[in-house]
């Protein structure tokens, strides 16, 4: 138990050690910013093609059905990092500036405890949406025909600390809820700097949102042959109301010139979502699967000027090889090596253009005897277009995480 608490505490301080750095994404000031659509775990290098799948060494995060499988009298844990790199292309942007931007971030931390034979818990740390960008733009000085050039920057983002229940119904199927509490603060500001007025003026908003989400999992495994085992994995969540709190401070110079902590409240809506998946193992070696993922943002009716929220899809496929060895009793899985492919048009429509992202993804594992476990993964992607003045980003991602599992309430000591 004394190690278990320690590796608690090890987990916990690696994410909160980690910050970003300055990693620019445009579109972000948009909505609630960029939807998180990967959750850090296994299924990373798979393009996230996670929906179907289940582990009883490793967390899929994207169906809270899959924690079920785990092995029994096992405690985990998991921690996930990501850094990323991003060049920006567009008619709009400067010739001699520095289009580019990195960023190196903690993403995940989650634990996990099989407490009964046929029932998972876990808890942990996941992110929802993060905001983050700067950038130069005219305006124009309200009654005058005067304009000035305003620098906007925005960060932020939201969590979600979450505490998911996983139950076998039988050998072949199971459910699952993920019960989170998500919360968070984005923050945009504007600077006018000094030409037609005397001295800079800074407006900052801070919006504040919190609220309790949830999100139900099912899956379905049948082995249909001695070679060959299918899965069938599915998803959805309701409507989710935002509490939203935004604080306004307007500052000429070195003087707060209006302060107002409780400018609005209100309500920001998530909509609800669904998703599937499905997949095959042959041999216990090969894996491929499929999801497709959908968000009802249309029926919302958010608008703004030049954008509107529109429904989201994503669609991705994954292909997975394990090798394993027969150690003593028990197979022993030494490592995976995976690809995966992915498209998925947002939430977002900006002068007439529904942003895109479309990419792929490699990864690998490696597996100790002694419960460690190291699992890495490569993305590429190009989101955005030129077109009708926008911007393309041209991006390249790295994620490693780390798993840990032990023995949970015995003292037998025993290798896996």
């Amino acid at each position: 138990m004394n190690k278990i608490g320690l590796i608690i505490s090890f987990f916990f301080a690696a994410v909160t050690s980690v910050h970003a750095q300055n990693n620019t994404s445009p579109y972000s000031i948009l909505g609630i910013g960029d939807i998180e659509s990967s959750y850090f775990d296994r299924a990373s290098g798979m393009a996230n093609t996670g929906m179907s799948l289940s582990s009883n060494r490793f967390l899929y995060h994207s169906n809270p059905a899959s924690y079920s499988n785990l092995d029994d009298h096992w405690f985990h844990a998991e921690v996930s990092l990501r850094f990323k790199y991003s060049a920006y292309t567009g008619n709009s942007l400067s010739q001699y500036g520095n289009n580019t931007a990195t960023d190196l971030q903690a993403k995940k931390v989650a634990l996990a405890i099989k407490i009964k034979k046929r029932w998972v818990s876990s808890i942990g740390l996941l992110p929802y949406s993060s905001s983050n960008y700067s950038f130069y733009a005219p305006k124009t000085v309200l009654g005058t025909p005067y304009s000035t050039n305003a620098y906007y920057e925005g960060s932020g983002g939201i969590n979600q600390i979450y505490f998911a229940n996983s139950f076998a119904i039988n050998k072949n199927l199971s459910i699952g809820v993920h019960s989170a509490f998500l919360f968070g603060n984005m923050q945009q500001k504007e600077t006018i700097s000094t030409g037609i007025i005397d001295s800079t003026l800074v407006t900052t908003k801070n919006t504040y949102y919190n609220n309790p989400y949830f999100k139900f999992g099912l899956q379905y495994h049948k082995k249909v042959s001695p070679k060959l085992k299918l899965g069938f994995g599915a998803t959805g969540s309701f409507q989710t109301k935002l509490r939203s709190t935004q604080s306004l401070l307007v500052e000429q110079g070195l003087t707060a010139v209006y302060t107002n902590n409780f400018y609005t409240t209100n309500f920001y809506k998530l909509p609800y979502t669904y998703g599937t998946g499905l997949s095959a193992v042959l041999k216990d070696k090969f894996t491929f699967a499929t999801d497709y993922s959908h968000q009802s943002w249309s029926y919302l009716n958010y608008t703004g000027v030049g954008y509107t929220l529109t429904n989201s899809d994503r669609y991705s496929v994954g292909f997975e090889f394990s090798k394993k060895v027969k150690y003593r009793d028990f197979v022993f899985e030494k490592y995976y090596l995976q690809s995966g492919l992915f498209y998925n048009n947002s939430y977002v429509i900006l002068n007439t253009q529904q942003i895109n992202d479309i990419g792929g993804s490699i990864g690998a594992g490696f597996n100790s005897l002694k419960g460690l476990s190291l699992m890495s993964a490569l993305e590429f992607g190009r989101r955005g277009t030129i077109s009708n003045g926008l911007v393309k980003e041209n991006y390249i991602q790295f994620t490693i995480g780390i798993s840990y599992r032990d023995f949970w309430f015995t003292k037998t000591k025993r290798y896996d």
